[in-house]
């Protein structure tokens, strides 16, 4: 039985918010806007697991288990408080967890791991549209101003999720397929989800529970505050121009390919 927090992931601009706002509003889980805390944990644990274990088992008596189960009470402590207003499970949207799902899975090994694949050539071509700077440097991150930087995090970001195909607590949706047929799409996750037929419907009109001015790091907000459609299906045709494609194509051509896209 699955047990433990939700976490949901996806290359940035393919969709997890609304994801998180369809998950949000079913009732019966709370998900908030991203707390980004969760992958630098994750990746945390993986570094002390891979560097430091052999000190820290043989010295200090810590099994690896144990480090684990260090790593999952911190960041369930970071979501107790939201738990206990709310009275809800908790699930958890940053994109980037995807790139530690596989850490993620030996954190919480009942945790639902929900995963949203979207066309990367519109992943690109949206990344590209973004302001984002680097809190480090204060400078444009690279995915937002290099076609190539974009299409590398998707392609790691499909790798990633790839990689936890066999897991029965693994589930993934397909951005088109969403805005498509969301009744359908929803049936599927929240029947994963162990979620009942008024949570789907409740998910249904997912702007009601919506609230756009909660996601101040999510640039998707305003527009996941609107009912679902498909317009941003395509948006590459004429937002890359023929440098861009062929630069995408050069970098994500065959993963493209390998899920239909191109």
């Amino acid at each position: 039985m699955q047990s433990g927090p939700v976490f949901i992931g996806g290359a940035p601009r393919s969709g997890t918010t609304l994801l998180r706002a369809i998950v949000n509003a079913s009732g019966t889980i709370t998900c908030g806007p991203e707390a980004r805390i969760v992958p630098a944990l994750a990746a945390l644990s993986h570094q002390v697991e891979h560097m430091h274990m052999p000190v820290l088992q043989n010295q200090y008596g810590l099994a690896p288990a144990q480090l684990h189960q260090h790593f999952a009470t911190a960041i369930n402590a970071f979501f107790e408080p939201l738990q206990q207003k709310s009275g809800c499970r908790i699930a958890e949207k940053t994109p980037t967890n995807i790139l530690h799902f596989s850490q993620l899975r030996r954190l919480f090994p009942q945790s639902p791991l929900i995963a949203i694949v979207r066309d990367g050539r519109d992943v690109v071509a949206s990344l590209l549209s973004m302001d984002w700077n680097d809190a480090r440097t204060g400078q444009p991150m690279n995915i937002v101003r290099d076609a190539g930087a974009a299409a590398r995090l998707w392609v790691a970001s499909i790798e990633a999720g790839d990689a936890m195909r066999s897991d029965p607590n693994y589930h993934e949706l397909r951005y088109e397929s969403l805005v498509r047929h969301p009744r359908d799409m929803i049936s599927g996750l929240f029947t994963f989800l162990g979620l009942d037929q008024a949570a789907i419907e409740a998910a249904l009109n997912h702007t009601r529970a919506f609230d756009a001015r909660g996601g101040e790091q999510e640039s998707s907000a305003a527009r996941v505050a609107q009912p679902i459609d498909t317009s941003a299906i395509g948006r590459w045709e004429s937002d890359l121009d023929q440098l861009q494609r062929n630069i995408v194509m050069s970098v994500a051509g065959p993963t493209l390919a390998r899920l239909g896209y191109a």
